[in-house]
């Protein structure tokens, strides 16, 4: 996993329009994130929306992590019970990558921000406008800043919801091999069990 450097003269910070503000202030944050979790190589970066307009936080998610959160399930006594020749780890690793970002994500928000605040003020309270204005953001930021990363939102407590908002950033094929990968992870549900 690789950034570029972030090199914020490229970007315009500007209040008007408030989704131009907030595109920034993502950029911002990748940028943070890339010094703060560069060593536990990341692959996905999600903003995530509380109920009724009332949140804007993210999450990303490492390999490192994600190796840790493999072993914490194993311990657990999860095991995959499929016919398909896998490993545990392997299979348990599948399972995971794409879940909601309950396990192995790191959290952060935009620590108050003014603007954050009035962009979500601005949406009155409609979950879909303010779902589809950060799917709108998150294409703006791709035009920013050029990252390995998969971005996406997290709307609810559906697996689906970050693959469905990945494709409605990048296209029908999603970014790399997501839409591949989250289908071996549905694949897999009813393979993996806690003995």
């Amino acid at each position: 996993m690789s950034f570029k450097p972030c090199q914020m003269s490229g970007v315009e910070k500007i209040v008007l329009p408030h989704t131009k503000m907030i595109a920034s202030i993502i950029v911002d944050e990748l940028c943070k994130t890339e010094l703060t979790y560069c060593h536990e190589r990341p692959y996905a970066f999600a903003l995530l929306l509380g109920q009724q307009c009332n949140y804007l936080g993210y999450a990303i998610a490492t390999s490192d992590s994600l190796a840790k959160t493999v072993e914490n399930y194993i311990e657990l006594g999860y095991r995959y019970q499929g016919v398909q020749k896998m490993s545990d780890e392997e299979a348990i690793r599948t399972w995971l990558k794409w879940a909601n970002p309950d396990d192995g994500w790191h959290y952060g928000d935009f620590g108050g921000n003014a603007a954050v605040q009035r962009y979500l003020d601005i949406h009155n309270g409609d979950d879909l406008l303010l779902r589809n204005s950060c799917f709108e953001q998150l294409k703006s930021v791709i035009t920013q800043y050029e990252t390995d990363l998969t971005l996406g939102v997290i709307y609810g407590a559906n697996p689906e919801d970050f693959r469905d908002s990945v494709i409605q950033i990048y296209g029908k094929a999603g970014h790399k091999s997501l839409v591949t990968e989250y289908e071996a992870m549905r694949r897999l549900d009813a393979d993996i069990c806690r003995l």
